[in-house]
C-alpha cells in the first residue's frame, strides 16, 4: 500500500473543493425560483385596481409567467367599467415559446392562444388562426426582450387580441426612484406604436413600472410588493 504523503493530501483537499464548488455553481445557476409581483393601477392619478404577476423559473431556465389584473372604475356614481386579464407566458432563452390570454373588457370577451412552430407562432384568436413573427414581444412587456431588440424596430403582439403591432423600443436613459419603499436604478424605455407605452425596468429586465394613455386616460400600474421564495 503506497504511502500518501502531506503533499497528495494537498492535493486531493484541493481537487474535492474545486468539484465541491463547481458543483455548487451549477446548482446555483439553473436553481428553480419564483418571484411574484404586485401593481397598484392607478387612472387619472386615482386607485383603479391590481395586477399581480408571478415569475417562475424552472431548473431548466425555461421561465412561465402568469399575470392577472382587476380594474373598476365608478364615475359620478353613473358610470362603472371593469376590466379583467389573465394571461401566462413562456420563455425559454429569451424567446416567447407559449402564450395565452383571456380578457374581459366590460363586457367584451377575447381570448388568445399562441404556441411557436417552427421560425414563427402560430397565433389563434377566438376562431382565426395565422402565424406571428417568432421574435413578437407581448404588449404586456413584463420583460426587456433580447439585447439586440432594445433599440428600434420590434414587432409586437398584442396580448388582447393577438393582432400584429409595429412597435419600436427607444431607452430613455438610466435613474434612481423609489420602488415599493425602495431606491432602485432602473432603465426607462418607450414602446411606440398604436397606444405610446412608458416602461420601466429593474436590473433584472422585469417591469416595475408602466404609464400610458387609454382613451384620453392616463393609466399607470407601479409596483408595489415583491416577494421571492
Amino acid at each position: 500500500m503506497g504511502y500518501v504523503t502531506p503533499k497528495d493530501s494537498q492535493n486531493c483537499l484541493r481537487l474535492f473543493l474545486a468539484i465541491f464548488f463547481s458543483l455548487a455553481i451549477t446548482v446555483v445557476g439553473f436553481a428553480a425560483e419564483t418571484e411574484t409581483r404586485n401593481f397598484k393601477v392607478k387612472i387619472d392619478n386615482k386607485p383603479a385596481g391590481e395586477m399581480t404577476m408571478v415569475i417562475h423559473k424552472a431548473d431548466d431556465g425555461t421561465i412561465t409567467t402568469s399575470i392577472d389584473s382587476d380594474i373598476h372604475v365608478t364615475a359620478y356614481l353613473l358610470f362603472t367599467y371593469k376590466y379583467s386579464y389573465h394571461g401566462k407566458e413562456t420563455w425559454k432563452d429569451g424567446v416567447l415559446q407559449k402564450f395565452e390570454s383571456f380578457t374581459n373588457d366590460n363586457g367584451t370577451r377575447m381570448s388568445v392562444a399562441a404556441n411557436r412552430e417552427g421560425p414563427g407562432m402560430r397565433v389563434r384568436y377566438q376562431n382565426q388562426e395565422k402565424i406571428a413573427r417568432g421574435d413578437c414581444w407581448p404588449t404586456t412587456f413584463w420583460c426587456l426582450p433580447l439585447a439586440n431588440k432594445r433599440n428600434g424596430v420590434i414587432p409586437l403582439l398584442d396580448a388582447e387580441n393577438g393582432k400584429d403591432v409595429d412597435g419600436n423600443l427607444q431607452f430613455q436613459g438610466q435613474a434612481q426612484t423609489v420602488i415599493a419603499g425602495q431606491n432602485i436604478t432602473v432603465n426607462r424605455y418607450k414602446v411606440l406604436s398604436k397606444s405610446n407605452t412608458d416602461v420601466w425596468f429593474d436590473g433584472s429586465d422585469r417591469t416595475v413600472k408602466q404609464s400610458w394613455l387609454e382613451d384620453g386616460h392616463k393609466v399607470e400600474m407601479e409596483l408595489s410588493q415583491l416577494k421571492r421564495n
